[in-house]
């Protein structure tokens, strides 16, 4: 393949990444309009959604087409330089959490306790604190990969609270959160179940399931997600 349809390719994945920027930030921004109808924005808002879902197809074609492009810069020009820089990025994606990995480890699964008692009702619900306790904890013992609810978790992950949702590298997910840590499945699930901050929010009914699991796959980390990961949780004020 020509140097020339290499660096269009690029041009148009840098393309793509921009526009899916810029639109979500345009439907989540956007000043309100005045005399439209509540059934007129949703069908507006249902629209962007399409599309949105459009450019991020098209983008994993792009993506798909320029990784075959990298595969085939070594093979094709037999340079074993190049080879060799092919394996330290593969390797440096490794260590970013840019590429998918399967192993053995824990599953975690926390949720608002179903009732509320006498306490303060924060103490009832999962915050933010909360999760970011149990990454720290699988990080110290050794956790080679983690994703909160399908987010890889990168060096500057760090899920923040929304009300009653959490926001996970600018997506929103309401609960149960579902951690997955691949590990030593034994030390990971030590660890979590001897942690005080677990023993309490089980005391409120706080539901902290934690599971061994085999042939765990975390996704990748993705720079650009759907929009729709931007809306879930949210409820409309009337």
């Amino acid at each position: 393949m020509s140097k020339g349809h290499s660096a269009m390719i690029f041009i148009l994945f840098v393309m793509f990444g921009m526009l899916i920027n810029l639109q979500v930030k345009g439907v989540i921004m956007e000043e309100p309009q005045t005399g439209v109808s509540a059934k007129e924005l949703a069908a507006q808002l249902e629209m962007e959604i399409n599309e949105n879902k459009k450019l991020m197809e098209q983008l994993s074609a792009i993506e798909a087409e320029r990784d075959v492009l990298w595969k085939n810069i070594g093979n094709n020009l037999n340079n074993q330089e190049i080879n060799e820089l092919l394996k330290q990025r593969d390797y440096e994606y490794l260590r970013a959490g840019l590429v998918s990995v399967t192993g053995d480890g824990v599953v975690i699964t926390m949720e608002d306790a179903p009732a509320k008692g006498d306490l303060d009702i924060e103490e009832y619900i999962i915050h933010d604190r909360n999760v970011n306790d149990i990454l720290d904890e699988l990080k110290a013992n050794g956790a080679q990969a983690i994703s909160v609810n399908g987010e890889r978790v990168v060096l500057n992950t760090k899920p923040v609270c929304a009300g009653p949702t959490i926001i996970v590298n600018e997506s929103r997910y309401p609960p149960p959160y579902v951690i997955k840590a691949i590990g030593d499945p034994d030390i990971l699930y030590d660890a979590i179940e001897s942690m005080t901050q677990v023993a309490f929010m089980r005391l409120v009914n706080i539901r902290i399931d934690v599971e061994k699991q085999e042939d765990i796959t975390i996704n990748r980390y993705r720079m650009y997600s759907p929009l729709e990961n931007s809306l879930d949780g949210l409820e409309v004020v009337k």
